[in-house]
């Protein structure tokens, strides 16, 4: 399953990495590894059956749960022929994996049983017997893809003033605080207002599990009517198709 998804990854253009894939081998959980998982903007975690026997997936995931917290990261879990709560309780065959780790690592179990609550309590994909596993990956692939940004971060850094102006608004966006920030960039046309804004979008919408970034509105609106951009942002914000909005003002209200 994993060698699947990971090939469907790649064939859509997403930057993939599998520890036992890219890393060499020997280098358990080393810097190297550590590294790929703080640069990445998506952990997909497949939790298997086995996969609490094993302390370096333990030690992968603690990590990954962490970067959730200082970094933002994004985490999809798979749970493949495993009942989430057998995960998020460490029940079934992850208790008995457990009742080991308590006797071998000790120290590292508190650590463990956490990470797992967390990713456990994370909606994600259910595989059993009943599924159609291309199907999944097919809709594991299409939710990865809507969640990374749809602009490239190669900002181009030869505009004048780009770098720090791009700082300068994202410092005022505050991620990191709980409140909601509107941002207005004012200029005269052509004077990268844009460029920006999408600069900006690119960075940090891996951030937030629902974002959309809505160009040329005036344009659109005009041509198409409000109601269609409205439309539009609703599909990608609740990742759906076919959304129908029948006034402006119905618009507003969803």
């Amino acid at each position: 399953f994993v060698d699947h998804l990971y090939a469907a990854l790649a064939q859509q253009g997403i930057q993939t990495y599998k520890d036992d894939e890219t890393l060499p081998r020997g280098e358990r959980i080393g810097p190297a590894l550590l590294k790929a998982i703080e640069e990445s903007r998506i952990a997909l975690v497949v939790f298997s059956e086995n996969y609490a026997d094993s302390s370096w997936c333990l030690d992968e995931l603690a990590h990954i749960m962490e970067c959730v917290d200082t970094k933002g990261q994004i985490v999809e879990p798979v749970f493949y022929f495993v009942d989430p709560s057998d995960v998020r309780k460490q029940k079934g065959k992850y208790g008995k994996a457990f009742r080991k780790h308590k006797r071998e690592n000790k120290h590292k179990v508190g650590s463990w049983r956490k990470a797992l609550e967390k990713a456990g309590n994370l909606s994600g994909w259910v595989i059993d017997e009943n599924s159609h596993e291309a199907k999944c990956i097919k809709e594991i692939v299409g939710t990865i893809s809507s969640r990374l940004p749809t602009l490239t971060t190669n900002v181009n850094k030869d505009l004048i003033g780009i770098v720090t102006r791009l700082q300068d608004l994202k410092s005022k966006l505050k991620i990191k605080s709980d409140g909601v920030r509107i941002i207005g960039i004012w200029g005269v046309g052509g004077g990268g207002k844009t460029t920006l804004a999408s600069a900006a979008y690119a960075e940090i919408s891996h951030r937030f599990e629902a974002h959309c970034l809505l160009q040329n509105i005036r344009e659109e609106s005009n041509k198409h009517g409000l109601e269609k951009l409205q439309e539009k942002f609703l599909e990608l914000i609740l990742k759906t198709k076919n959304v129908v909005v029948g006034s402006e003002i119905e618009g507003k209200k969803q």
